[in-house]
């Protein structure tokens, strides 16, 4: 049997880490913050992160070669 149940989504609370990591910042400021690095991440970033995991997961675990090692043979 297939297990369908999996965390497939990710969900980052930014005013939660600015609150852990930066103690003293006001809300004002944290809403600033907030806003402008939801304005800097975009969809292309986070699909490059999950490419990096897919590689590294590629070649560590299920033993694939790398382009480059793959023209040697």
């Amino acid at each position: 049997m297939l297990n369908t149940e999996y965390e497939r989504e990710y969900a980052y609370d930014i005013d939660a880490y600015l609150i852990a990591s930066y103690p003293l910042m006001d809300l004002t400021t944290r809403r600033s913050i907030c806003r402008l690095t939801l304005e800097e991440i975009d969809d292309e970033m986070i699909e490059d992160a999950i490419d990096e995991v897919v590689l590294t997961h590629a070649l560590d675990k299920m033993q694939w070669l790398s382009p480059d090692e793959s023209d040697d043979s």
